[in-house]
């Protein structure tokens, strides 16, 4: 009963939170974001770690991509680090700062819409938490590319020492893929726990990030397998086709990101009466001000029916949405 329960709430959930629209919109701000941002960590990693070890990192990472959206990734990745500068790093971590805030920015809204929370916070307080969390993340992104150097270090010392032979080959081959795994669920937990306007401790947003990445990395396999069959972008856009692709993949990418978000969500509401963490995520006006936050943004909503002389819902009109309407 609880599953069959939990489908239907996310169905209802995902329908009422336009989570595509909010994935179109999410997918501009993310090309505006993330060349600048592969500009900002490859510039930084290229500081402390030799190019070999960051183009294995793209390799690797560019592995859970479509063909068509890998090779535009890699080819581009190319380009930046042959043009890479010390003026360029300064200039692209400034360009790369921006664009993160704009795409934090779009997801933030989302999120709030999707956990319900009306947004208590300042202008620069969002903005902060952008710049932030874009440095969080890079940072996450050299050390894992700087396992890849002292890792096989470490492990060929430590297999010599205890006579494991080459068992360490084969665990690092598997456990270098998981631990890729982990970071991406990781940054996607941060995105969820710290984007929005809530004090929900991070392990309650865990759910969602660990189903929305592996659903994430399906789908896009799917997308691939469709594109090495069915592949039609190009007679139909010409040289715009593959640009085409990568927007799809990124707006597939985003409704999985809010789906994730959506599953946290309900799987709150469905474990509120059992878990203080889950009722914190789950109670719209958690935050000290949220009461006041709701009741001006519910004003502003009937100030612009007014201004647009849209009839109320019930009166011959359309129906409305209030701003925070929970699922």
């Amino acid at each position: 009963m609880q599953v069959r329960r939990f489908f239907k709430q996310l169905g209802t959930a995902v329908y009422n939170d336009n989570i595509t629209d909010s994935a179109a919109m999410m997918a501009y701000y993310a090309v505006m974001a993330l060349f600048p941002m592969i500009v900002f960590v490859g510039s930084l990693a290229l500081l402390v770690l030799p190019e070999t070890t960051v183009m294995q990192g793209v390799h690797m990472a560019a592995e859970a991509l479509p063909p068509s959206v890998r090779s535009l990734l890699v080819d581009r990745v190319h380009a930046l680090i042959a043009a890479n500068s010390a003026g360029f790093a300064i200039v692209g971590a400034v360009v790369a700062l921006w664009g993160a805030s704009r795409g934090a920015s779009g997801l933030t809204t989302a999120l709030g819409t999707i956990y319900t929370k009306p947004e208590t916070r300042s202008w620069l307080h969002r903005q902060l938490i952008a710049v932030v969390m874009t440095i969080a993340i890079a940072v996450l992104v050299i050390l894992a590319l700087g396992l890849l150097v002292v890792g096989p270090t470490i492990g060929h010392w430590a297999t010599d020492r205890f006579g494991l032979g080459d068992t360490f080959d084969v665990v690092w081959s598997i456990g270098r893929w998981v631990g890729a795994g982990l970071l991406v669920i990781f940054v996607w937990a941060l995105a969820y726990k710290f984007l929005p306007d809530t004090d929900a401790p991070l392990h309650i947003f865990t759910p969602g990030a660990i189903i929305g990445v592996l659903v994430w990395l399906g789908l896009s396999a799917l997308f691939g397998l469709y594109l090495q069959h069915f592949n039609s972008f190009d007679a139909t856009y010409g040289t715009l086709g593959g640009a085409i692709i990568f927007l799809l993949w990124l707006w597939l990418t985003n409704i999985v990101l809010l789906v994730g978000a959506e599953i946290n969500d309900v799987l709150a509401d469905l474990r509120a009466p059992q878990s203080a963490a889950a009722a914190k995520l789950a109670d719209p006006n958690e935050v000290e001000g949220s009461e006041e936050a709701a009741a001006r943004a519910a004003k502003l909503a009937d100030a612009a029916h007014d201004n647009a002389n849209v009839p109320p819902s019930g009166a011959g009109g359309p129906p409305t949405r209030t701003p925070y309407a929970h699922s």
